[in-house]
């Protein structure tokens, strides 16, 4: 039985269908992160995740194996593996180990991450995210992403790089934050888009998406996750 699902809209964008309610477990709570796409006026991404910022995995857990179903397009397979490598530069320098270690096979790993062809039009990707009651991501963690195509300026690499690299995050326990700069944007109507700052920066953070940009929230929601357990 899937996990009950959270759904909202892409960071700035129209909001999505509000949350539908199903029975958990009482030891386990379970998310899925569901991204959705809209029209404009709003530019790109976000979801409407059930996340608080106090969910992640114990250190000694790290890294994680993860596994990419290797798309029919070896250019989209290419973009996958840098998001990858690119979480695993970002924690080294920030927390002094690797996040991920790829695994052999699907059954070996801890995260999966899969492409799979769009089955709507606004539809970009789902995270399937369990905890346990003191908020430990309980393994595997499961994430689709629907195979983007280009949008006015931007690649259907670049889309999908930032769905990637935004769902790993997710598969870290990291949230949504209010920083219109950041590949964890956006915590829905925290960006006031008729401000030409706040929207410049948005646009240019999803642009030019940078793993390197969630530095801060990263070391900080470590900190505190591993304060009081390590």
């Amino acid at each position: 039985m899937s996990p009950p699902p959270t759904a909202g809209s892409l960071p700035g964008e129209l909001p999505g269908p509000a949350p539908r309610p199903r029975a958990a477990s009482i030891a386990q709570s379970a998310l899925v992160l569901i991204l959705l796409f809209s029209a404009p006026p709003a530019p790109a991404f976000a979801s409407d995740t059930g996340l608080s910022g106090a969910e992640g995995h114990p250190r000694a857990r790290l890294p994680l194996a993860v596994w990419v179903q290797p798309p029919a397009d070896a250019g989209l397979a290419a973009v996958l593996k840098r998001a990858v490598a690119d979480w695993n530069t970002v924690f080294r320098e920030t927390l002094g180990r690797e996040t991920f270690a790829w695994a052999g096979t699907r059954e070996a790993a801890q995260v999966t991450l899969a492409v799979e062809a769009a089955t709507s039009p606004g539809l970009m990707g789902e995270t399937y995210v369990l905890t346990d009651g003191a908020g430990v991501i309980t393994l595997p963690v499961r994430i689709i992403v629907f195979e983007p195509t280009a949008r006015g300026r931007t690649s259907r690499e670049t889309l999908l790089y930032q769905i990637a690299a935004h769902e790993l995050g997710h598969a870290l326990g990291l949230a949504h934050t209010r920083d219109p700069r950041s590949l964890m944007c956006c915590v829905p109507g925290s960006v006031d888009f008729g401000d030409p700052g706040a929207r410049e920066a948005y646009v240019e953070a999803r642009r030019h998406p940078d793993v390197g940009s969630v530095r801060a929230q990263l070391a900080e929601h470590y900190r505190r996750f591993w304060g009081g357990r390590d």
